[in-house]
């Protein structure tokens, strides 16, 4: 029985066996430190939703467009006279849309947001009205009562107020709640112009002016027959989405400037209606914008990290399996268990850190504490400091890797696959000329080598 214990002991295949069990268990006290990443993550998120209250929340711009209310009066078949009240709704034919965004990072504790002052001058061009299949004609339009429509989705972070220039004259913008169903909440002005009979049958030219207060996203509808934005802005990341993407667009250090044109093809909007005709059609396929974009945050850097994990204690792990094989050397279950608990805390102190000092700073100090660590701990078991010194050596690669793979956002699966083929193929090559049946059949008498 003394026998069979020691062969036990001495069994390569049930040592592969452990260090296997003792790295999934390891991944354990990972998932915890993953856990409070995402607590803090979630703490982020609600610092950013604080912000957006007091600042203002993603902005999307729509209109302007013009409403004509009308007032019909129909006659049943008995002879009853029905009077039927509704409104036209036109767009503009041609809108031109200018954005200017003064971009800053709003801070909330040790959490931060891009925020943005956008300060936008639209102009617009309303063909003369066409009554032509609406059942409706001039005479029935109350043009006393016309208005213009433009939905800013948070207009309480509107910072000056809006208003509507037409010939000259200057009126202010009011809310309004929903006068279009499919428009977010919007904000009215008065439109003078139709009192007068002679322009009826003549276009429409207005413009509109405010500055308004949002966070992270700008994005504006596109309901023109044809529509021209430009935008530029301070912030040097930009992230363009919607329905179209700029036409051009320049992207320095400094900031960015950005051009669209659409037309009318893009929109599921008819370029006029009355309102009991359309109730289901949506503006989102023709929204275009532009995000603020953060190219990773600092959580979403050490959550990206703790996916490397495993290859880090996978790694030391067989490093240290390959100094018990190749140098004679005994280790013990709890030794491996003491050394995975020194990768592990890496993250956990580079968590801490990245708060309060940034990421690059945060990683160097958790990277030269994790491996100075694990490299004193070593020159004990290990027996000698050249040991010791190739162990830190192996954990300095394995950090730098991580790293430049943490930052290289295009490349970063790439790095980390060629990472993980290198370490491989290097492990494979040390061990080509070892007997692991030989080995267990000495009982685990190794042969010395110069490690």
């Amino acid at each position: 029985m003394m026998n069979s214990f020691a062969e036990l002991r001495t069994s390569i295949s049930l040592k592969v066996v452990v260090i296997g069990v003792l790295i999934l268990l390891l991944l354990i006290p990972v998932a915890m430190i993953r856990g409070v990443i995402e607590d803090r993550e979630a703490v982020g998120w609600q610092a950013q939703s604080d912000i957006m209250q007091s600042w203002g929340g993603e902005q999307q711009i729509g209109g302007p467009v013009l409403i004509l209310p009308y007032e019909l009066v129909r006659a049943t078949q008995y002879g009853e006279r029905i009077t039927e009240t509704g409104q036209l709704q036109i767009l503009p034919a041609l809108l031109n849309v200018d954005v200017e965004l003064d971009s800053e990072m709003r801070h909330r504790g040790l959490h931060e947001v891009p925020v943005y002052t956008a300060r936008t001058l639209i102009s617009a061009t309303f063909a003369a009205p066409d009554w032509s299949g609406l059942g409706i004609d001039s005479a029935e339009v109350h043009w006393d009562r016309a208005v213009i429509a433009m939905s800013i989705s948070d207009a309480r972070a509107t910072r000056n107020a809006p208003f509507l220039e037409v010939d000259g004259k200057r009126v202010r913008f009011e809310p309004a709640g929903v006068r279009i169903a499919q428009l977010p909440p919007q904000i009215v002005a008065p439109v003078s112009f139709y009192q007068s009979e002679e322009n009826r049958d003549s276009s429409l030219a207005l413009s509109i002016e405010f500055d308004v207060s949002g966070t992270r996203t700008y994005h504006v509808q596109a309901l023109g027959d044809e529509t021209v934005v430009n935008m530029r802005s301070n912030w040097p990341d930009p992230s363009f989405f919607g329905a179209f993407l700029p036409e051009s667009h320049d992207v320095t250090h400094t900031g960015f400037t950005a051009g669209w044109r659409v037309t009318s093809l893009g929109r599921t909007l008819p370029a006029k209606w009355l309102e009991s005709d359309l109730e289901q059609a949506t503006v989102e396929t023709a929204a275009l914008g532009v995000e603020l974009f953060v190219p990773v945050g600092l959580y979403q850097l050490t959550d990206r990290a703790t996916k490397y994990a495993i290859m880090f204690i996978g790694l030391t792990f067989v490093t240290y399996f390959l100094f018990e094989v190749l140098a004679g050397l005994r280790l013990h279950p709890l030794q491996y268990l003491l050394v995975g608990f020194g990768n592990a805390i890496f993250y956990l102190l580079l968590l801490s850190l990245v708060e309060h000092v940034g990421f690059g700073i945060a990683y160097l100090l958790s990277a030269t504490a994790s491996a100075g660590m694990i490299a004193g701990y070593s020159l004990s078991i290990l027996g000698n400091r050249r040991r010791a010194a190739l162990m830190l050596g192996i954990l300095s690669l394995l950090y730098g890797f991580l790293y430049l793979t943490l930052n290289a956002e295009t490349y970063a699966m790439l790095a980390g696959s060629i990472g993980l083929w290198l370490s491989l193929s290097l492990i494979m090559y040390l061990t080509r000329g070892i007997d692991w049946y030989a080995i267990g059949r000495r009982g685990g008498a190794q042969e010395e080598m110069s490690l």
